[in-house]
């Protein structure tokens, strides 16, 4: 099978993503086995935020015609500075991915905008030299490529003199000519997707008018060119159709004497990538300035898809399918022959009548024809001149604003003070309960207290009474007097003095086997001394015993009460983030306050766990986003410039609140921002183009600082190739703001 003749339903459709910080366009390209094809591609858009980013995207994927329906396979080309050590950076790879999972994508490949360039015109050329500068709005990159080798990336910063930071960059690149050869390349190319087109120009009209043979490094006049509107995505998806064919689709394809070889294979590899299909720039509604003209004026290159050096196959584009039509023949050549002759004769007899009656009223015929052509005429000038009408659609510029402000929500204020970011809200209280529980760590002691008989002694002449609970102790031990006593006085008798005594029983003070004394055990009496009373254990003491239990401690009460409290505000703020919707916003300050807390036990109680029923009170700011919104749109007022109104409300992306401890304030850290446009004056725009031509009405107002875009759409639209003049009758001209 032919490389060349494979069915459309062969073709493998990809995209090819070109994206920036603020711009971006896409492509969908194909490889069909003849190679790369670009099949479309959609303008450049303009971005702010990330949700922009999406919205800008899908419009310009859904720009890519019906071809691109089912496609998601993805080859993105970055910013240099998207990227850290060849990789996707981490600060951008949530954006890649919300782009792949929003808009159905699957990003399959990457590669740097400086590569991709780079890469598409060795593609083309193998040996290419030239030095390709990207300007972006603040900065530009310079590649070098000598010989077909990548020599240097230099990034360099715009100022106001495009000669002075194109001197800059030659200077840095100069490092390399030692290495690389003495000289720089004579071809120097600029392009960008950041600038339009008129400022590129205006930027190589001052290249242009320096002698850069003063410079050591060029030999002669460098020619310095303006590339095509779209030479970046051209290129960027030249390159990616190269990583998609080599990486990613294994496409088959029948090579010489029927083996079927693998796309990858060298040759076959060089034979689909010489041929590359680029449809044309897309223009709508009006007409595109002389190329030549371009040429002479600016000494810019052609446009064309050879201007990044591939070669196109141009007989590519005049393939036609014929032969569609099947001719019946006869069956022999003699019923063919006398087939054609019986038409000849008909078709000569049928002309000989007609030209009988041309000749003989061709006069008639003749003066019919001309008045008929001239009422035709006659009718269509009047329709043009009187009927038709031109609309011109306007582009205003837009601008994006944007700024931080830390907004404070204050139901103290007597009203809001937008100057100072200061927003009055009101206070409302919520209550939530919940239940927790936790093991306890304290330690005590459980047990018996041990008990026994006493002789107690007076060894003074008089009687004494003891009370209940005096205590008698032994090395520490100490125990209590069950009831209380009257001890007789001692008496004195030759023998010597005879202690009055009693027996009584006695309970230790604590509890534990320590306390379980022996008989004959002598005890101290309260704090007498002995030589006035004392105490003997009347039998063996028993009963004392201990053990070790878990017991509530402080601590536990604490802990358990933190715990759950903190649990219930991560509830109540998850709850009031639920119903905080449709533009009404709750949320919770540092306030709080106990309305019930039960525990399952009290401090000291013997138990294993520990359980609180806990009922808090909340203080809850409330506000309202229609005041939000109000607060962002006087912010962003004051850097409004002169001339221009605000598109769209604010978009207000904020941090999470903080509330300061025993206050009822909210702050919020907020990222304001909104797009602004020119503010155009239609009816005084529309008197200074009425009766005027029409290229010169496109460029008098695309020079205007405040558009950005001039379309014609003409009614009926084949008057766009007729009329080189706008209608000078007021009423036949539109003009309008699109949208």
């Amino acid at each position: 099978m032919n490389i060349n003749a494979m069915p459309d339903q062969e073709k493998h459709y990809f995209f090819t993503v070109l994206l920036t910080d603020k711009y971006l366009q896409s492509s969908l390209v194909s490889n069909n086995g003849q190679g790369i094809q670009i099949k479309e591609f959609s303008d450049i858009k303009t971005y702010f935020d990330r949700k922009d980013l999406l919205e800008q995207l899908d419009k310009s994927l859904q720009q890519l015609g019906p071809d691109s329906q089912d496609v998601i396979e993805t080859i993105f080309a970055f910013d240099q500075d998207w990227l850290e050590n060849s990789e996707l950076s981490d600060t951008k790879k949530p954006i890649i991915k919300e782009i792949s999972e929003e808009l159905s994508l699957d990003a399959i490949g990457q590669l740097s905008i400086p590569e991709a360039l780079a890469e598409a015109r060795l593609i083309g050329d193998e040996n290419d030299s030239c030095l390709l500068l990207i300007f972006k709005e603040d900065s530009f990159s310079l590649i070098f490529l000598k010989h077909g080798e990548f020599v240097d990336l230099i990034e360099v910063g715009r100022s106001d003199n495009i000669v002075n930071d194109f001197t800059e960059a030659l200077a840095r690149a100069a490092k390399k000519l030692g290495q690389e050869g003495k000289y720089f390349p004579n071809k120097i190319l600029m392009t960008s997707i950041a600038l339009k087109q008129k400022e590129l120009e205006s930027l190589h009209e001052k290249l242009i008018k320096v002698d850069w043979t003063t410079n050591p490094g060029f030999t002669q006049v460098p020619n310095i060119v303006v590339l095509e509107v779209d030479y970046m995505i051209k290129s960027a998806s030249l390159s990616a159709g190269k990583i998609f064919t080599k990486e990613t689709f294994l496409t088959k394809s029948a090579g010489k004497n029927g083996v079927v070889r693998d796309l990858e294979e060298p040759e076959l590899a060089e034979e689909a990538f010489s041929q590359v299909v680029v449809p044309p720039s897309p223009s709508i509604g009006k007409e595109p300035k002389p190329r030549l003209e371009m040429m002479d004026e600016y000494a810019i290159e052609k446009p064309s898809a050879s201007s990044f050096g591939i070669n196109f196959d141009q007989n590519y584009f005049d393939k036609a399918n014929i032969n569609k039509n099947v001719v019946m023949q006869a069956k022999t050549e003699d019923e063919s022959h006398q087939l054609a002759q019986t038409s000849n004769n008909y078709k000569n007899q049928k002309r000989s009548l007609l030209l009988r009656f041309y000749l003989t009223h061709r006069k008639f015929i003749l003066l019919g024809f001309g008045a008929g052509l001239l009422g035709i005429l006659s009718i269509f000038m009047v329709f043009v001149f009187f009927f038709s009408k031109v609309r011109v659609v306007l582009t205003p510029k837009q601008i994006l604003l944007q700024k931080t402000a830390a907004i404070t929500l204050d139901p103290n204020l007597a009203q809001s003070d937008f100057s100072k970011a200061l927003l009055k809200a009101s206070l409302e209280n919520k209550e939530i309960s919940g239940q927790d529980v936790t093991s306890t760590t304290g330690i005590g002691l459980v047990g018996d207290k041990a008990k026994g008989k006493v002789v107690v002694y007076n060894k003074t002449l008089e009687s004494a009474q003891l009370k209940a609970g005096t205590i008698l102790s032994n090395n520490g031990i100490e125990f209590l007097l069950d009831s209380a006593i009257e001890i007789p006085a001692a008496e004195e008798k030759d023998s010597g003095r005879n202690y009055g005594k009693i027996e009584t029983t006695v309970t230790a003070k604590d509890i534990g086997s320590d306390a379980n004394f022996n008989k004959d055990t002598k005890f101290r009496v309260a704090e007498y001394f002995d030589d006035k009373f004392s105490a003997t254990a009347a039998d063996n003491f028993s009963g004392g015993s201990s053990r070790e239990v878990r017991v509530v401690a402080e601590a536990d009460m604490n802990r358990l009460l933190k715990s759950l409290s903190e649990k219930l505000i991560q509830e109540i703020n998850i709850e009031l983030e639920e119903v905080s919707k449709d533009g009404v916003y709750l949320v919770p300050t540092s306030k709080t306050k106990v309305i019930k807390s039960d525990f399952s036990a009290q401090l000291g109680g013997e138990t294993e766990s520990l359980s609180l029923n806990l009922t808090l009170e909340v203080e809850v700011v409330k506000y309202f986003s229609t005041d939000l919104k109000e607060l962002a749109s006087s912010l962003l007022e004051k850097d409004l410039p002169s001339g221009y109104l605000f598109k769209d409300e604010p978009s207000l992306m904020s941090d999470k609140a903080q509330t300061a401890s025993d206050s009822s304030k909210v702050k919020l850290n907020a990222e304001i921002s909104t797009k602004a446009t020119a503010n155009l004056d239609l009816n005084e725009l529309k008197k200074s183009v009425l009766g005027q031509n029409c290229l010169e009405v496109e460029n008098n107002l695309e020079n205007k600082e405040e558009i950005e875009q001039v379309n014609f759409v003409f009614s009926p639209p084949f008057l766009s190739n007729i009329l080189k003049k706008l209608p000078a009758d007021e009423s036949r001209v539109i003009i309008e703001i699109g949208k």
